[in-house]
């Protein structure tokens, strides 16, 4: 079985249609783990008329709003499935999506070097998410996401689908009292720099919408918001076999970042573990725009 899950906000006008594609879906063998984070709006009866309907099995669950980090944490808890698979509240899934999931997992023979596998996201009017397929003769390619970037290879969100028992060795996405986000790819990353691969496939199973209340089209303001946990994800992030290139722009901006909040460079060479030294020359760079990392990338810039 897989569990499809779902964090939601206030969404409770668009999550139906998370479930009118899933109740759509070739391959049956599947449960619906939603986790309402506190919203004040109607989540709950829409839901509960999804679940009255019958058509698919779904778990619901409530907690007080802590961010998606926390209700991820939570569903790796609560999930029942060998796989799991994040769709968020205003996206939805191909009819074929957990067949694709299905079809090339089992196509994995030494399960124990993988972390699951992963399809393409689109755009509704299905222009692909992310960076060109390196080789269109090319079914799938086997890499870690580390190694993605350094390569330079299938940037953009992504459709993947994990096992559960890998989530539960790397779990739980730390959090930061009064903060509400940490970056997910701190999990991500943890795993991927641990070598397990992630067998990523030419098929776009994923309709994404970038809504204007949702996290990706606030990500500077978010970030800013929670600086712990950005921070956190941040000295991580530059300290991996990420690509030099890609290292020192990720650098900047978040000098940047950190300007704005008001954090020197003393504080900041602490939080990301390099030397001020060093970092005196990014830090300067921050404040001139012609080095600086287009804001318009930067929500690529973690994918």
């Amino acid at each position: 079985m897989i569990t499809v899950f779902t964090p939601t906000y206030n969404r409770a006008y668009c999550i139906r249609n998370v479930y009118e594609s899933l109740i759509k879906q070739t391959y049956r063998d599947f449960e619906w783990l939603v986790i309402n984070d506190g919203s004040i709006d109607n989540t709950d009866e829409v839901i509960n008329n999804c679940i009255n309907e019958n058509k698919i099995n779904i778990r619901y669950y409530k907690q007080e709003n802590g961010g998606q980090h926390r209700a991820l944490n939570k569903a790796i808890e609560l999930a029942k499935g060998y796989m799991l698979m994040i769709v968020d509240s205003d996206d939805d899934l191909t009819n074929d999506a957990l067949e694709y999931i299905v079809k090339y997992e089992s196509t994995i023979l030494n399960k124990e070097d993988y972390a699951g596998v992963s399809g393409l996201r689109c755009y509704r009017d299905g222009k692909k998410i992310g960076t060109p397929w390196p080789d269109e003769k090319q079914e799938y390619i086997d890499a870690t996401g580390i190694e993605r970037y350094k390569k330079k290879i299938m940037l953009g969100d992504k459709a993947e689908a994990y096992y559960l028992d890998v989530l539960k060795k790397f779990y739980p996405i730390p959090s930061f009292e009064g903060e509400n986000d940490v970056e997910k790819g701190v999990l991500w990353n943890r795993i991927g720099a641990a070598g397990l691969k992630i067998r990523w496939f030419n098929k776009a199973i994923y309709n994404c919408e970038y809504l204007s209340d949702g996290m990706s089209k606030n990500m500077i303001n978010n970030y800013i918001k929670n600086i712990n946990g950005y921070l956190l994800y941040i000295n991580e992030f530059i300290h991996y076999d990420i690509g030099f290139i890609r290292k020192i722009k990720t650098i900047i901006v978040t000098c940047e970042i950190a300007r704005r909040k008001k954090i020197n460079i003393m504080k900041l060479s602490k939080k990301i573990n390099i030397n001020p030294i060093l970092l005196f020359p990014l830090y300067i760079c921050s404040y001139i725009s012609i080095f600086r990392y287009p804001i318009r990338q930067f929500k690529r810039k973690f994918s």
